[in-house]
């Protein structure tokens, strides 16, 4: 699952420095992860490397509550959507194994940040955590405005253009539904399993 991690710098070394003096040790990170696949391992493991504990917020967490993005409203449709939270959450948890971590470098939480008001419910607070985002189109920077609004020190990894992406759940959804293996290449095995029993399970209308 190695695909250009050493070369994701952050942004604010000498700030993330001085809050690991403080003792502040944990990290939060933010998707929809519509599958987890490779280039959320990458951020994931980057923003691993900043903190003793990662938060991992599952965004988009309540699918009868889709609310629109005007950033990227594709982000908010149904048929963006596939995946529960629960099926997302274990993803998460089998990327997360299948890359070597414990259970206590991580956790994984819903994180409605189109809700904002109800976001710090479910995560640490900013005194606590420091927030690790990417950016690549102009959700990114709403996302991380968002963010510092409720309070939260964001440091950004890297910035990149939509082209230098290892791929998207777009991608991958695209690659399901033609009946394709290809997407099992941007995806960790314990994910490609996951995924192959909810399209079993779907198949019988088991969802």
């Amino acid at each position: 699952m190695e695909f250009g991690v050493g070369e994701a710098k952050c942004a604010e070394p000498k700030s993330v420095e001085r809050w690991r003096e403080k003792g502040s040790r944990l990290g939060i990170v933010l998707g929809r992860f519509q599958p987890i696949h490779l280039g959320h391992a990458e951020y994931l493991r980057s923003a691993r490397k900043e903190c003793s504990r990662l938060v991992i917020g599952i965004t988009n967490p309540d699918l009868q509550g889709l609310v629109d993005t005007p950033e990227d409203r594709a982000r908010s449709t149904v048929g963006s959507n596939p995946y529960t939270y629960f099926q997302r959450m274990t993803m998460v948890e089998a990327a997360c194994e299948d890359d070597g971590w414990g259970r206590s470098d991580f956790m994984v939480v819903p994180a409605p940040i189109n809700t904002l008001s109800s976001l710090p419910q479910y995560l640490p607070s900013p005194d606590e955590a420091r927030v690790f985002v990417t950016i690549y189109d102009e959700w990114g920077e709403e996302k991380k405005r968002r963010l510092e609004e409720l309070g939260y020190h964001v440091v950004t990894l890297w910035r990149r253009p939509m082209s230098e992406r290892l791929t998207s759940g777009t991608s991958i959804r695209a690659q399901l539904r033609t009946g394709t293996d290809e997407w099992r290449r941007f995806v960790a095995p314990g994910v490609a399993a996951l995924i192959h029993s909810y399209a079993k399970a779907s198949s019988r209308g088991g969802r």
